[in-house]
């Protein structure tokens, strides 16, 4: 079977540069084109010249995947992206006028083993409450405490948590919080929480105004588009601690600002803005907003950036893809 699938071609833009023995396993079988950080253009190119049959695609691309790029390719016959998230990708789109099969991680067995997510999500927590990179920043301009006054924070033990979406990572996140003393109350309406020391609730308006810090952990779709609004904003508590792990679509950022300038939201930590994929970064509100204030703290999207997940994530990519090709 592998000396067929030898002259099979297959493009990965997955980044690969620290999985050695994964490279080479996938080298073994397909004829591969590795092109990690490669501008659209390039990216193009390649679809173009080659006559390639599956795509390993970055979770994090610099550009959106749709159906006038993948036209190039007329050969493509799966797309496997390691991620749960497919925002990078017009799903729909592409699954109606092509017919591609489109892989992710989501629903599979291999997430319930990766953790970086949940425990990230738990990291910006801890920090925008405890105002760490700031603390961080001032060291390096040689103060030490005479600014302490700035970095006072607030313990974890005793806070009430609020998380909205309880799957993989929002119940690691649970574990986690509960550990240090937290109180947790939920919601998610496609989940039976049958943990005693979590309390659910049916409507996320008893959540937002009972929790002192609220983190998203739910898929973007069409329900959960921009559900965090200006209306769900003015029902949280003064000085709400609020975090965003998720999509950046999820949220109205504009509301969010808003209510960072008029402190109904004391501090905000996201790993996520909406339209990551341009390049005027500079010109994002959210970014903006950060750089003049220091109770919105933004990370480049590395919630699940590490070498154990990144392993098992691309890992579980390419056997779809191996497995989708030879008929598994």
């Amino acid at each position: 079977m592998i000396k067929s699938l030898k002259k099979r071609k297959i493009f990965v833009s997955a980044p690969m540069e620290f999985l050695p023995m994964l490279k080479e396993q996938i080298s073994k079988v397909f004829e591969v084109t590795f092109a990690y950080g490669a501008e659209k253009e390039d990216v193009e190119g390649l679809l173009r010249s080659n006559r390639f049959e599956a795509w390993l695609v970055s979770p994090c691309p610099k550009y959106v995947i749709d159906v006038e790029m993948l036209s190039l390719c007329p050969t493509l016959k799966i797309i496997a992206t390691p991620s749960t998230g497919s925002n990078h990708i017009m799903t729909a789109e592409v699954k109606k006028t092509l017919g591609l099969k489109i892989f992710t991680l989501k629903g599979t067995s291999v997430v319930e083993n990766i953790f970086a997510s949940s425990e990230f999500t738990f990291n910006l927590l801890i920090s925008v409450i405890r105002k760490t990179p700031y603390a961080f920043e001032s060291v390096k301009k040689g103060k030490w405490r005479e600014t302490e006054y700035k970095f006072r924070g607030r313990e974890l033990n005793g806070l009430t948590l609020g998380i909205i979406g309880f799957g993989r990572i929002g119940s690691n996140l649970a574990k986690y919080s509960l550990a240090f003393g937290m109180k947790i109350v939920a919601y998610d309406p496609y989940v039976k929480i049958k943990d005693d020391k979590v309390y659910q609730v049916k409507k996320i308006d008893d959540l937002v105004s009972k929790v002192d810090a609220i983190a998203i952990c739910v898929h973007l779709n069409e329900e959960t588009y921009k559900m965090i609004n200006n209306t769900l904003f003015s029902k949280m508590k003064d000085g709400v601690y609020f975090i965003n792990t998720s999509r950046g679509d999820v949220i109205d950022e504009k509301a969010l600002v808003k209510n960072l300038e008029n402190g109904k939201i004391l501090a905000a930590g996201l790993d996520v803005i909406s339209d990551e994929f341009t390049s005027l970064k500079d010109e994002h509100p959210l970014i903006k907003y950060a750089k003049k204030n220091n109770n919105l703290i933004i990370t480049p999207h590395i919630a699940g950036l590490t070498y154990d997940s990144e392993e098992k994530a691309q890992t579980a990519a390419y056997i779809a893809i191996k497995n989708f090709l030879t008929n598994k």
